[in-house]
């Protein structure tokens, strides 16, 4: 369902306007019935000619009330542009054109009110003054209707545009839900009620919600929609949501609804600040300034990171954490002359830490703002290297990147793993050539080493062409040297022992062979350990699996124990060798060979 927003001067006839179209009036509180003049947003609906349903958001147009219409004007779909012809192009008209262009409302129609109280000429002349206004914005061409509403003329023309301009429209839905709340109030008996546009996603009764920048969590007792009680809402639809489970907590206008764990809080944001038509010069750095984003405001700090007097590349602080996304189209407003002064797009919700990696990243990221998500995932990947799955998902409202190699719920860029591949091969090499005799490296080392987790450092050694990962250790055969002779008399005297004790092994410990010889001796297939403290030599291992094989298949440890006169202490450890090496498997307490047994 659209959503279409009133924007113009202050007593142009906005919510008149709107009451015509809808025969709701959308002015909420008494003070603004008596003083006719809207203060808050208001909300109304109605059927439009071709049977679509909208949804109005009336916003104030008095200058001291523009934090107001900031509030309302963020989630629309259109806009619904008011002059009135017995007054002109004034103040706000040019303030809140600025508003619609800073956020790329491209749909809308302009209402020439109260052409009843002047003469064809003079509404000539405004229209002429409506287009020139309008040239070089996203509102440029918009229809001028005439509109009259004590004599009821132009209503329906009007209508009929307005339906035009929202033929083809239709949300995206993401699957993940955003609300930004603008009104926030307790009804006796049912609660906290919190009412907004739906984004990027459907909400349910039953379902679980958070409420952010607090991040507390919610049920969702009940849905509205223009007074009608609806069990599920999609994208685009006025939405008025019965909160339970808050507690004491009371949402306020700026916080956002969303379903648990697909958001992240930031306080440091890159943007792409356009300024706004009227200012000159482009944006100074000091100065106070508020940040429009959603329904809330909120003080930033604004530091330009280039000198233009057009568009700027920005790194935005702001003094509360918000749930931002790539994308998101904000205000930027000087907070002592109460002016909108630019606005534009959050470029990375997350920027590096220096001013050199911002400017690098901005260059990389601000044509992609526009991009579907999994676009923009693949950008802010390129940018920060590593990054949680999660991560890019909620800055890129569910972006998952179609690049990169990805290993549990991590996932790096193409070009970072070509360079840890460039250093894994290089650190396991060395590893070899300071430890000769070793079977490998742990891999647990290389991933220190590489400042990664194990399950990204196999996933990278798997694919690396000179690298062999055999269960934790990884090992470059072209890198592997020979048993030093030096160390020969050793091996002959732990091989005699070894031999003597047939098919009961004395423990390794008693071998006399230093750990990087064992290694050494294991790698060269010269000795067989089948568990820490059972060592065997190949021939052994042999005349063990001759056994097995003959055997009636499957067959019990008690059988094999018997058969080859071994107790359980060696027995149950080599069985569950030859099961971690593919030669037996297993089915509860029955085992069999997977293959024939050596002859």
């Amino acid at each position: 369902m659209p959503v279409v927003g009133t924007a113009g001067h202050v007593d142009h006839g906005k919510s008149t306007l709107v009451a015509a179209l809808t025969g709701i009036n959308p002015d909420r509180w008494a003070e603004e019935r008596l003083r006719g003049l809207t203060i808050d947003l208001g909300f109304a609906w109605a059927n439009l000619p071709d049977g679509q349903r909208v949804s109005f958001v009336d916003v104030p147009g008095h200058e001291r009330f523009i934090k107001n219409m900031l509030a309302g004007i963020e989630a629309i779909d259109a806009a619904l542009l008011l002059v009135a012809a017995n007054e002109g192009w004034m103040p706000q008209s040019e303030e809140h054109l600025a508003v619609l262009d800073l956020l790329e409302v491209t749909r809308g129609v302009v209402a020439l009110t109260k052409t009843d109280l002047v003469d064809t000429e003079l509404a000539s002349l405004v229209e002429m003054e409506i287009a020139e206004k309008l040239s070089g914005t996203t509102a440029a061409g918009w229809p001028v209707i005439r509109v009259s509403v004590p004599q009821g003329l132009g209503l329906g023309d009007l209508a009929a545009n307005l339906s035009a301009a929202l033929a083809g429209f239709s949300p995206e839905d993401l699957g993940r839900p955003r609300m930004w709340i603008d009104r926030a109030f307790s009804i006796r008996g049912a609660g906290t009620v919190v009412t907004g546009t739906l984004l990027d996603g459907g909400l349910s009764v039953g379902d679980r919600v958070e409420v952010w920048p607090e991040q507390v969590t919610a049920r969702i007792r009940g849905i509205e929609s223009h007074g009608e009680s609806l069990p599920r809402v999609g994208p685009g639809w006025r939405v008025a949501a019965n909160l339970t489970g808050l507690g004491r907590h009371t949402p306020e206008r700026g916080s956002m609804l969303t379903a648990p764990g697909q958001w992240r809080s930031t306080d440091s944001a890159l943007a792409m600040v356009h300024p706004a038509r009227y200012v000159m010069g482009g944006l100074p750095r000091r100065g106070a300034y508020h940040l429009h984003i959603g329904s809330g405001a909120w003080p930033v700090r604004f530091t330009p990171l280039e000198k233009s007097p057009g568009p700027v590349l920005a790194h935005l602080q702001s003094a509360e954490p918000l749930g931002l996304a790539m994308g998101d189209r904000f205000i930027l407003r000087e907070t002592g002359r109460r002016m909108v002064v630019g606005g534009g797009r959050i470029v990375d919700p997350e920027p590096p830490p220096t001013t050199a990696r911002r400017r690098a990243a901005g260059a990389r990221l601000a044509g992609l703002v526009g991009s579907p998500p999994h676009r923009q995932a693949e950008g802010l990947l390129e940018v920060r290297g590593q990054a949680s799955l999660e991560q890019l998902a909620a800055h890129t409202r569910g972006g998952i990147p179609g690049r990169g190699v990805t290993a549990a719920t991590t996932v790096i860029s193409d070009r970072l793993a070509e360079s840890l591949q460039a250093r894994l091969g290089a650190i396991v090499k060395r590893h070899h050539r300071e430890n000769p005799f070793r079977l490998g490296m742990p891999t647990a080392s290389a991933a220190s080493e590489l400042g990664i987790g194990q399950a990204l450092l196999v996933k990278l050694a798997d694919s690396h062409p000179r690298i062999l990962v055999e269960g934790t250790v990884l090992r470059d055969p072209e890198a592997q040297g020979d048993l030093d002779p030096a160390e020969a008399p050793a091996w002959v005297e732990a091989r005699r022992r070894l031999s003597e004790g047939g098919l009961l092994p004395p423990d390794p410990a008693s071998l006399g062979l230093d750990e990087d010889l064992a290694h050494a001796l294991q790698r060269a297939g010269l000795m067989v350990r089948v568990s820490p403290s059972i060592c065997y030599l190949p021939e052994q291992v042999e005349t063990l699996l001759r056994t097995a094989g003959n055997l009636s298949q499957p067959f019990t440890v008690s059988a094999f124990r018997e058969a080859a006169g071994l107790s359980r202490k060696y027995a149950v450890p080599f069985l569950e060798w030859t099961d971690r090496q593919g030669i037996t498997r297993r089915r509860g307490d029955l085992r069999h060979l997977a293959e024939p047994a050596v002859d």
